[in-house]
This record gives structure tokens, sequence and C-alpha cells, in this order.
């Protein structure tokens, strides 16, 4: 019985020893994501030659001085209505061409950007939506004092269907919003991380105490 009561001991110190060391190690990976791919010029060349679009650049001043930098995209025949299209975690502003091609073939402009600390953004961390939906704040007043746009609509995947959700959110002007894959909140993708992309299950038990304490819910 002693021995059994010591094993559980030791397997509670080791849970709590690796408790910490993920916790340590997931929140600066979650607010500096690795930049995984860079921008994807030759693609984005061919896409805009498919479709006979042009593109230009467009850089906003976020609220707190950070520099958004993408890209406005006009398709060969636009119907006026505009789409911020948003990536995903540590993409970058080419991370969606496909669903980018299939909006321009049917008449609908483009405002594609690198949300903050990704790609060619400035900001210091990636915030999953508290700052984010304030940048699309910032970006569709730049886009209205330089566009005339009949409706705004919102469209990401994953990290950025989750931005655009919460960007209709604090931005009345977006008219719909599609999203595929979202996150229901920060804790949520905590719990897979934190389960190393195992099973989220291990962050949401084993490893659930550094996660409750680097995660904060935007």
């Amino acid at each position: 019985m002693r021995r059994l009561v010591y094993v559980v001991i030791a397997l509670l110190r080791i849970a709590a020893i690796a408790s910490a060391y993920i916790g340590s190690q997931m929140g600066p990976a979650m607010l500096h994501p690795p930049h995984l791919s860079s921008l994807r010029r030759g693609e984005t060349a061919q896409m805009l030659f498919r479709t006979g679009a042009t593109k230009e650049d467009f850089f906003v001043e976020a609220k707190d001085g950070a520099e958004l930098r993408g890209w406005k995209v006009r398709p060969l025949a636009p119907n006026g209505d505009w789409v911020p299209l948003y990536h995903g975690v540590g993409d970058n502003r080419t991370g969606r061409l496909g669903y980018a091609e299939f909006l321009l073939r049917h008449g609908y402009s483009l405002v594609m950007m690198d949300a903050r600390a990704h790609g060619e953004s400035g900001g210091d961390t990636t915030t999953y939506g508290w700052k984010e939906r304030l940048d699309t704040v910032s970006i569709t007043d730049a886009l209205y004092a330089s566009e005339k746009v009949r409706r705004l609509y919102a469209m990401g995947v994953s990290m950025g269907a989750a931005l655009a959700l919460q960007s209709a959110g604090v931005e009345p002007r977006i008219a719909g919003v599609v999203a595929e894959d979202p996150f229901a909140n920060l804790r949520e993708v905590s719990y897979d991380y934190g389960g190393l992309h195992f099973s989220p299950l291990l962050g949401k038990w084993l490893f659930r105490p550094a996660i409750q304490s680097r995660a904060c819910m935007p």
C-alpha cells in the first residue's frame, strides 16, 4: 500500500513538472506564432493571371500604431462588394488563394491583409481577436475612405474565421460572415496546443493548471 502511495505521489510530481514546462512553452508559442509560410508570390501571380484581377498595396495604421500590410485586389468585373479575407495562425495574406480566386471570379473585390504579428504586418503579439477585431475597424475605415463600397462581407478559416466573427461584432458595416472551422474560444485552442496535437484531453486534464494560468480569454 505504501509503495502505491509513493507511485501516486511520484506521478503527481511528474505531472506538475510537465504541466509547468508545457505552460512555459505554450504561452510564448501562442502569442508569437512562427511564420510558417512566406508570401506565395508566384502562386499569387498565377491566380491574378487566371482571373484577370489586379492588386495594389494597402497599408493601414492600427489604433495602437501597428502598421498592417496587405493588398486590395480587384476583379475584372467588380460587383461593388468587398470581402476582407482572413488567414490562419502562422500564415499570411496568401494563405487562402483558392478562396480568393473563387470570390474574384464572382466579382467580389478583396482585402487581403497580414494579421498583426504575421507576415509583413507589425504588432508584437497575436491576440486571436482581442486587438485584431479593432484592426478590422481601422482597415474598414481606410477602405471606405478610398473606395466606393456597396456591401462589406468577411470570410476566414480557422483563426481567420474567429477574427471574422469577432470583427463583425464590433464593425456594423460587415453585412455577413463566412467562417470555416473557427475556434469557440482561446481556452479551447489552448487545450489543443497543450495536448501536443495528440489529444485535447491532455490539455484539458493533465496540463489544465498550466493552461488556466497562461491562456487568457479575449
